[in-house]
Formats: structure tokens, C-alpha cells, sequence
């Protein structure tokens, strides 16, 4: 009933287009992130098609769209309504920035005849990996991973392949070309805001599936030891902390909901020491966080996929996963990762990271594995080469 109130509530904001939408040769799905898709889209002449029930602002309304959601509809009114519309448009290509999106799975798996569908990945993909356990644990009936079907995956590095292939998630085809926000922010590089911190620690609070979050209990313990970790070798070496809150300030619910956690986790101490080393996330200011990472002598964290890209901006990592799943454990072994560590295994491994150049550190770490980078030509430039191709029927 809610969730009908919900729909109803969105209609009414919505502007209702009485005809059909034009041609276009390429269509973005999911507007989420477009705004990081300027160098790629530039130029471009696309059609966005909103998948969002909470971001949709217009519906197409005519009766050639209502008798091809009337052909297509099955059990879903929303994969119908989608469907018609491409079949209106006509597009060689449909392009996402939302590589885990279930919907874009599932058209392609009804279209990929006739377009082709392009993902670029958005960030470390643990969901298969989550539902694989869910699933193989009895907790729920259908393993929803598989559900994701990409014809064409624009991925970070060989990583994601091997990992992608070891669990069987349906791609087609791979094609490496590293990260879009690292390319992104690279390119205003000469803007870069000057910091200095010993450790950037990324906020790793609440980055998992709810349902796996339910049955594993031990998630917050162990994101909240390595908090502790930090904090507590932060006062114990006098060095200067900052911690990337995952949050932004300006979304009340979500940013109460991260301190709410740490103040409830951690001792008065603690907190009180961690909530001076706050860095405020700002939706205004999109690299404000890999501005933090770059003038940082180590970043550590869990989950984000920001220690991943870290390592080809040439920054050192320590990846620790205290948790009690392997799904979190970092790409790679050895110098960068720790798990199930106590303090004393994790002060030592941290102050031989800090003491190291980055030359001996990146002698024992294979950076390019997790995300590639090539300094010959960009990911945006990859990204549009790509493009291109499909685009001409190639």
C-alpha cells in the first residue's frame, strides 16, 4: 500500500509528454551519476532514460507507446513501459554508469539482439559475492546474481574479469579501461586543493547489502575495530588524522544515521578525538575526497573502492578487513592487506608503510591489477573510443 502511495505521489510530479520520444542513436540508462559522464557525453547527442521511480520527471504517454507496452508486458509494468520506448527510439547503443543495475540486466536480456548495451563500472562489485552467500547459506530461496547479464563490460582491471568469471556473472564481453572518477578528477589536477594528513581512514559505514548485513552481525564489530585501530595509533604516534565521512552533510538522514553509529561504538575518547578529524563529503565540490587521498601519507580502509583507485593516483594503501566475511577482502595480498589483525599486527605493518618510500612500497604492490591505468591515454578517452565503435555498428 505504501509503495502504491509512493507511485501515485511520483505521477503527480511528473510532466507527462503526450507523444513519442525522437530517434537517438545512443541512450544513457539510470540518470544517477550523469554528471560524471560530461567528458564522455560531450558532444553527444543521446537520449536519458531515467529509471529511478524517485528521479523519473517525465513520462511518455501516446498510443503508440500504451499498444508496445501492451506487446511487451509480462509481469512487469515498468520493464514494459522501457521496452516500448526503445522500441521507439531505436538506439544502435544503450549506455550505463550503473554496471550492478538489475534493470539494465534485464533489458538486456530482452534486447541484446537487436542494441547493444554498454556498462561502465562504478565502483567494487561485492553484491554477487553477497547474494552467493546468502543463497548458498539457505537465507534466501534464488541467488540473485543470476540475475546480471552485461553484454559489454567497461571495467577497472583484470580483477574484476577473473573475479567476474570465478563466480560466474554473465558478461559477454570485458574491456579494461580503469576508472572514470580517477580520470575525471586527473584531469583538473592543477585545481587540486592542498592538504597534508598522516592517515585519511574512508568511512566504510553501512557499504553493504541490508539483507547480508542482517545475518552477518559481525560487519560493524569489525568496522568499528579498525576504527579503533586507527584512532588509537593516531594518538599513540601524534599524527594528523582525517577520516572521509561516507555521508554527505546535507543528507540529514543518512549523515545522523553514520555519527549516530560511531558515537555509539566508540568510547568518549574516542569519538571526541575521531569527530575533530571529521572531512565533511560535498556534493559541490566532486573530487573533494581524492583532493584528501592525495595529500595523505596512507589511506586505510575496508570496502571503498577508493583504496583501489588510491593506488593509481601512486598513493599508498592499507586495506583491513577486520570482518568476519572474506567477500571484503582486498584484490591484493601481502604489504597492502591485513585481516583479522590485532593492534600490535596492525601498528607494525602501518608504521612500515609510513616509513616506506613509495617506490620500495610500490615494489611490493601490483597497483594496476585491481584498476588499470595507462598515462598514454585516459579512461574518458577509452570510454569515447568504445563508444564510437559501437555507435557505428561496429
Amino acid at each position: 500500500m505504501k509503495y502504491l502511495i509512493f507511485i501515485i505521489k511520483v505521477f503527480f510530479k511528473v510532466k507527462i509528454i503526450f507523444k513519442d520520444p525522437k530517434n537517438y542513436d545512443l541512450v544513457i540508462f539510470d540518470d544517477e551519476s550523469i554528471d560524471e559522464l560530461g567528458a564522455i557525453l560531450k558532444n553527444r547527442k543521446y537520449f536519458i532514460l531515467q529509471s529511478r521511480i524517485n528521479r523519473i520527471d517525465k513520462i511518455y504517454i501516446s498510443l503508440n507507446i500504451i499498444r508496445n507496452i501492451i506487446k511487451n508486458y509480462k509481469k512487469k509494468i515498468s520493464t514494459a513501459y522501457f521496452l516500448s520506448l526503445l522500441d521507439i527510439i531505436k538506439p544502435k547503443v544503450v549506455f550505463t554508469f550503473i554496471d550492478n543495475s538489475f534493470k539494465f540486466s534485464e533489458l538486456a536480456k530482452l534486447k541484446n539482439q537487436k542494441i547493444k548495451f554498454i556498462a561502465l563500472q562504478n565502483g567494487a562489485r561485492y553484491e554477487h559475492k553477497e547474494f552467493e552467500h546468502l543463497y548458498k547459506n539457505k537465507i534466501i530461496k534464488y541467488n540473485f546474481s543470476e540475475n546480471f547479464f552485461i553484454p559489454y563490460l567497461l571495467c577497472y582491471g583484470r580483477y574484476e574479469i577473473d573475479d567476474f568469471k570465478k563466480h560466474n556473472i554473465k558478461v559477454n564481453d570485458f574491456s579494461v579501461v580503469g576508472s572514470l572518477r580517477v580520470s575525471n578528477f586527473l584531469l583538473k589536477k592543477k585545481k587540486i586543493k592542498k592538504y597534508y594528513n598522516d592517515i585519511c581512514l574512508i568511512s566504510d559505514i553501512y557499504s553493504w547489502d541490508d539483507i547480508f548485513h542482517i545475518y552477518n552481525p559481525g560487519l560493524e564489530k569489525g568496522i568499528i575495530n579498525l576504527t579503533k585501530f586507527v584512532i588509537n595509533f593516531s594518538i599513540k604516534h601524534n599524527l594528523k588524522l582525517k577520516i572521509a565521512l561516507r555521508s554527505y552533510r546535507n543528507n540529514i538522514e543518512n549523515f545522523n544515521r553514520e555519527i549516530n553509529f560511531y558515537k555509539r561504538y566508540l568510547t568518549k575518547i574516542e569519538y571526541n578525538f575521531l569527530s575533530k578529524s571529521f572531512f565533511y563529503r560535498d556534493e559541490k565540490k566532486k573530487f573533494s575526497t581524492y583532493e584528501l587521498m592525495k595529500g595523505s601519507e596512507v589511506v586505510i580502509g575496508s570496502i571503498s573502492t577508493m583504496l583501489r583507485e588510491n593506488l593509481v593516483m601512486n598513493g599508498k594503501v592499507l586495506a583491513c578487513n577486520l570482518t568476519p566475511t572474506n567477500i571484503f577482502d582486498f584484490p591484493l595480498k601481502g604489504l597492502c592487506f591485513l585481516k583479522n589483525c590485532n593492534f600490535s599486527v596492525f601498528e607494525k605493518r602501518l608504521l612500515k608503510i609510513i616509513n616506506l618510500s613509495k617506490k620500495d612500497y610500490f615494489s611490493h604492490v601490483n597497483k594496476y591489477y585491481p584498476v588499470d591505468y595507462d598515462k598514454n591515454i585516459s579512461t574518458i578517452k577509452k570510454v569515447n573510443n568504445k563508444l564510437d565503435l559501437f555507435l557505428k555498428n561496429i
